[in-house]
């Protein structure tokens, strides 16, 4: 293979390489979002704005969140088009926002099934006595406050589900698919997701591969009706059920939810800090969601 044949596929940078360009200037998009945020809290600190403890307590606020979750968006949405644009020479729309017949009922059913397996898990952990729920939230702190709280979540899960379905099953798995096979693009695609997660609080390794079983879930989402939409309502679903509504922490994030619960079992089933995609249960409910979904695409077929 000649080295203009290795880095040329018919008249335009090849797919793969590509990718690397977009991934190399995804991380470096991130990592420069957060300095802003970085810089803020140090000069807090600085000036006796806040303390080391108030800053310990802000590592997993919904505020900070929000605006990093929002922060991320503003960066991917233009530079995916960028890329799509000039090196693709295509639109974002192609990778999979088109409102054909059905789109809507795509959204729903993504909901459905995020909600269905992340309750499943609830229900065994609930029924096999590692989770014992002492009441309900509203309980212990003003409705205004819970709803600002599910709002706040809601809107980040919102951006994160989109702007992370956007990267890695829009432009990542997409472009691989075209310079290799599916099986190479669904696994490859799914070990960045993975380890875009790796800085997680309380991250194991067992959450990691259970963040790639959730990238190749998310992968057939989008082959199945080659949109995203299903998968972006799944990601969202499961995130928003598993976080904010059941008390679960979310890939090692605490939130709070309309529940509180008190967790025990063994963290290599339950996930323990990190929550349930870092237990065997969590392996569990992303492979019967790989089962349905492939179920129903051979009844489809």
């Amino acid at each position: 293979m000649t080295v203009k044949k290795f880095l040329i596929k018919e008249g335009r940078l090849r797919p793969t390489w590509r990718v690397v360009c977009y991934t190399a200037v995804l991380v470096l998009g991130s990592i420069a979002i957060q300095i802003p945020i970085v810089i803020f809290l140090v000069m807090a600190i600085s000036l006796g704005i806040m303390d080391e403890s108030t800053l310990i307590g802000l590592d997993s606020s919904l505020p900070l969140m929000v605006i990093s979750a929002l922060a991320n968006l503003v960066l991917i949405f233009p530079l995916t088009y960028l890329f799509r644009r000039f090196l693709d020479g295509d639109t974002l729309v192609n990778l999979g926002f088109h409102k054909r017949p059905g789109w809507l009922k795509q959204i729903l059913r993504g909901l459905l099934l995020g909600a269905l397996l992340i309750g499943l898990v609830f229900v065994v952990e609930w029924g096999a006595g590692w989770i014992e729920v002492q009441g309900f939230a509203w309980q212990a702190r003003s409705p205004i406050l819970i709803l600002g709280n599910l709002l706040a979540s809601f809107t980040m899960m919102t951006l994160v589900a989109v702007y992370e379905e956007l990267s890695f099953r829009g432009y990542i798995l997409q472009n691989l698919n075209a310079d290799w096979s599916a099986i190479v693009a669904v696994v490859a695609s799914s070990v960045l997701f993975g380890l875009f997660h790796g800085l997680n609080p309380n991250i194991t390794w067992l959450a990691l591969f259970n963040i790639f079983l959730a990238g190749i879930l998310l992968s057939v989402c989008y082959f199945i009706t080659k949109e995203l939409w299903l998968p972006i309502a799944f990601h969202f679903s499961w995130n928003f059920v598993q976080g904010p509504i059941l008390a679960f922490p979310v890939s090692g994030l605490g939130l709070g939810g309309l529940l509180l619960t008190e967790t025990g079992g063994n963290p290599s089933i339950t996930g323990g800090a990190f929550g349930p995609e870092a237990g065997l249960i969590g392996t569990a409910a992303l492979s019967l969601g790989l089962l349905i979904l492939l179920v129903a695409r051979g009844r489809t077929k």
